[in-house]
């Protein structure tokens, strides 16, 4: 502990350091005046803020005049600024840029948090430095939220307190980023492409600029199509690939071939071995190359180190009806588990089969919706969503689906595999194999509300292939922004795993089933006769498997789902069916043109939310307490349809 006469010559140094300076004042921010007087008048700002608002610093440039402003901001929240920005007016955007690219404006992102609020004004006569409660934040500004303390000395040139508090500034500087600095650079480096497109894929993160990704694109293309053209001799067995002239570009995609032990073959050219690529695809991405030839009407298929057929011609009806009764077989195991109604789980795993079946032309799907509507809907094919609590099946019926499509066993991708960098960079392989991935909770994820929205109506290119997304998940909530984009299909059982039961499945997964070869040959010769695309992304999937029963000469079963499973069987509209008139924990009643919908006091918060998440998008909604109430009541009505009779859905099924 300091003795007396060091605390003494502290104290005379502090005195000396703020000697000649006019007092100490403070401020109260109660109301926008107060926060106003403090910052008008100066011409620079150099701060620290934990948080900031873009439109207030524009609000310092365009209504106060300062010429040059740099912020240090508190924490590296680089993707929530997107995001915020992405809410934004294009022209706002540009207008930060811009004034980033003159080097009027500088907001620096740290390498660790920072909360300390600083802030340096200059003008020709002094410094105002402010200590304050108060973020660069419109809200802080407006004061009519918060109440915020400031304290703030007027300090002239050359002062030591000043000397000192720059110095302490710029220790905040010390292992930070420009934010806006790539996009500044990727806008130096790609001139001649339209501004504002560089701009909105900078905001959307995509996985560098637009031109970028094409050429990354582009190369791996060249390198996908070169296999199906592949030999027996010396030179079949490597391609030739032309890199980018762009540095940036061209390093990038040495980085991602460089495991391929690429061997150079003059200026900007690499000789790759195919078979050596192939097997990259697979265990560095844990999911093979599946390539689509519409002109051969053929999937080729590359896990080991060749490619092989997943197209076959329809053999006699035996053989056929052999491997739709063991398909039957897999789906009739829900006899053997506890199910309110059999009939309709069945028919939503046959979806879902159905639907993992159509993956690998969801690119095709793709490019045949976007060539009839054009920008009118940008909407993709909705990525599978299979729900149902733990114990239900959905990780065997991953298993088992995969199987069929690549003939060998095969494991979905898990929850920590399902980031948005993982997606992206499978998308460069240009695979049409279905990205499957199984247990994850899409709200828990980083990232992922970008993948949702961008993944087909952003990132998408026709030229490029873009495999579909599959989702298994114990999480019934969905966010308003992926209920649109997902087919969620409910699988509503319990297996309780015995001896025989998992005999049973033991023997199916044991035995060959070459259905989805025949389904394949069968769907890319239908592409060029059904080439209008459907609502129902499954229309061309269901008549092939009913091709194949008329085939076989089998009688389509009972649970075989003619139309999208959710127009046959909602479990949304079961769940609130019984609400109210099973378990009677809500009343709904009907308020001039509206409905309230009141739940109980006994029932929880999340109960709430649930039954809200159940509703479609076409039931105009708000909630206030534990009260849901519905604007377009005869839409949910129509929704909601009459009280469930048992075997409803059985008799419905079985009239078609």
């Amino acid at each position: 502990m300091p003795d007396a006469k060091s605390r003494r010559s502290k104290n005379i140094m502090q005195s000396d350091l703020f000697a000649g300076l006019s007092p100490l004042q403070t401020r109260l921010i109660a109301r926008r005046r107060d926060f106003d007087e403090l910052f008008d008048g100066f011409t620079g700002m150099r701060a620290v803020s934990y948080v900031v608002s873009p439109d207030l610093l524009l609000d310092f440039i365009d209504r106060r005049g300062y010429a040059c402003i740099e912020v240090v901001v508190g924490e590296n929240l680089t993707q929530s600024y997107k995001r915020n920005l992405e809410q934004k007016p294009i022209e706002l955007v540009e207008r930060l840029e811009g004034l980033v690219e003159e080097g009027t404006m500088r907001i620096y992102v740290p390498n660790h948090t920072i909360h300390t609020k600083l802030y340096l004004l200059e003008k020709q006569e002094c410094t105002r430095v402010i200590q304050t409660s108060a973020n660069l934040t419109v809200t802080a500004q407006d004061a009519r939220r918060q109440t915020n303390y400031a304290w703030y000395l007027d300090i002239p040139p050359g002062h030591p307190v000043l000397e000192q508090l720059i110095h302490d500034y710029r220790s905040h500087l010390r292992g930070c980023s420009l934010f806006m600095g790539d996009l500044k650079e990727l806008l130096e480096e790609n001139r001649q492409q339209d501004r504002r497109q560089l701009i909105e894929a900078w905001l959307k993160g995509s996985i560098a600029s637009d031109e970028q990704d094409t050429e990354m694109r582009e190369v791996f293309n060249e390198l996908s199509s070169s296999l199906m053209d592949g030999g027996d001799t010396e030179q079949e067995k490597v391609t030739l690939l032309r890199l980018p002239e762009t540095d940036l570009a061209r390093k990038r995609i040495e980085r991602h071939l460089m495991p391929l032990k690429p061997v150079t073959a003059g200026q900007h050219q690499l000789q790759v071995n195919k078979s050596a690529y192939i097997r990259f695809v697979y265990e560095n991405h844990r999911v093979p190359l599946l390539l689509v030839s519409r002109e051969r009407k053929e999937l080729l298929l590359g896990i080991d180190a060749s490619l092989t057929s997943l197209s076959e011609p329809v053999p006699e009806p035996a053989v056929v009806n052999e491997s739709l009764e063991m398909l039957e077989s897999y789906l009739n195991t829900v006899d053997m588990a506890e199910s309110s109604d059999p009939v309709a789980t069945k028919a939503s795993m046959f979806e879902a089969l159905l639907y993992v079946f159509f993956t690998p032309f969801a690119h095709e799907y793709m490019k045949a919706k976007r060539a009839r509507y054009g920008l009118v809907d940008t909407r993709g094919p909705r990525f599978l969503y299979i729900y149902g609590p733990s114990q239900n099946g959905k990780t065997t019926f991953l298993r088992f689906v995969l199987r069929l499509v690549s003939g060998r066993m095969m494991e979905a991708l898990s929850r920590q595999d399902f980031t948005k960098t993982r997606i992206q960079n499978t998308l460069l392989t240009g695979t049409a194999f279905p990205l499957a991935f199984d247990d994850v909770d899409p709200s828990r994820t980083p990232g992922i509300e970008d993948v949702f929205k961008s993944y087909w109506e952003r990132w998408w290119r026709d030229q490029y292939v873009s495999p579909q997304i599959v989702i298994s998940s114990n999480t019934p909530r969905l966010k308003e922004w992926a209920k649109s984009r997902v087919k969620r299909v409910d699988f509503d059982v319990h297996f309780v795993p015995t001896e025989s039961s998992k005999e049973r499945l033991a023997e199916l997964f044991a035995r060959e089933n070459p259905i989805f070869k025949w389904f394949s040959y069968l769907y890319l010769d239908r592409l060029d006769a059904d080439g209008l695309p459907s609502d129902d992304e499954l229309q061309i999937a269901r008549l092939v498997m009913q091709d194949l029963y008329k085939r076989a000469g089998r009688a389509l079963p009972a649970f075989f789902p003619n139309e999208p499973i959710e127009k046959l069987y909602d479990p949304g509209r079961k769940d609130w069916q019984d609400l109210l008139h099973g378990l009677r924990k809500a009343t709904a009643e009907n308020e001039g043109k509206r409905k309230l919908i009141t739940f109980t006091k006994d029932m929880q918060h999340w109960e709430i939310n649930d039954y809200q998440s159940f509703l479609p998008q076409t039931v105009k909604h708000h909630r206030r307490g534990n009260t849901i109430i519905v604007e377009n009541p005869k839409e949910f009505d129509r929704w909601l349809g009459e009280p469930p009779q048992r075997h409803r859905f059985l008799s419905r099924l079985l009239r078609r």
